[in-house]
């Protein structure tokens, strides 16, 4: 998402308190997209949703899942935010979410400079929930941003990447054979979860080859996962290659 404003960065003691202001129009804009709660209030933003069927949201209150760990040891932050009427569990596997992952603009190096800056840019992301159409929910946000630009200030929103979500239905007898692997090298029963890693070409096998993908998970809530030293354990990385291999071995057998 990018903002522009005057047309070169200017001088705030000469300009300032009447030109507008690239990097806060951005800021303003998106503020907009969410309320106090971190709802988003984009209008039509939730409405292709496909609800979890009862049975997966009962097996999901079934699961080893603490709230205030998952807050105190994964997040670390004060609190958590997002759609109140639903659990933790819901809005981070079955809710689309809308995240702002980086902003650019204006000068922020050592020392001072006090420009007004003339351009602002945001990265921005949209988690796709089954049913959802990647290119409508783009064309959604792109005009919802257009049309709430602040006075004085040009949006503009160009798409990097999309692709849609996909749902595997665990009755699939691959997806047996999977939890029969795992149950054979850990002892333990396989837990069924949803998540919102992006691996784009699972939809595209569901859609052009009609076939379901097997989703095997090995890392740990405290990985890291896209952090500074983010880590893999050897254990699991050995435990999940017998896995794979069990798994095989059964469904070829």
């Amino acid at each position: 998402v990018e903002a522009r404003g005057p047309m070169r960065d200017l001088h705030s003691g000469l300009y300032g308190g009447a030109a507008p202001n690239a990097v806060y129009g951005l800021i303003e804009l998106l503020g907009k997209a969410k309320d106090s709660e971190g709802r988003v209030i984009i209008p039509g933003f939730y409405d292709d949703v496909a609800e979890p069927a009862p049975a997966e949201l009962e097996s999901w209150k079934t699961l080893p899942f603490s709230e205030k760990e998952f807050l105190e040891k994964e997040v670390g932050s004060t609190c958590l935010v997002g759609e109140p009427d639903r659990t933790v569990l819901e809005r981070v596997w079955s809710r689309p979410t809308l995240e702002v992952h980086g902003i650019g603009g204006g000068f922020s190096g050592a020392g001072a400079k006090t420009v007004i800056p003339a351009a602002a840019v945001a990265k921005v992301s949209m988690r796709m929930v089954p049913n959802q159409d990647p290119e409508k929910m783009f064309q959604l946000f792109a005009g919802w941003a257009q049309a709430n630009a602040p006075k004085g200030i040009r949006i503009s929103v160009r798409k990097l990447s999309a692709s849609p979500a996909v749902v595997v239905n665990p009755d699939h007898p691959a997806i047996h054979t999977a939890a029969e692997a795992f149950r054979e090298i850990l002892g333990k029963p396989t837990v069924f979860i949803r998540s919102g890693g992006s691996v784009p070409i699972v939809g595209d096998f569901a859609r052009h080859l009609g076939i379901p993908t097997v989703m095997m998970g090995f890392g740990l809530p405290d990985d890291g996962l896209h952090s500074p030293n983010e880590k893999f354990r050897l254990e699991n990385f050995y435990q999940g290659t017998m896995t794979v291999a069990a798994f095989f071995e059964r469904y070829g057998a």
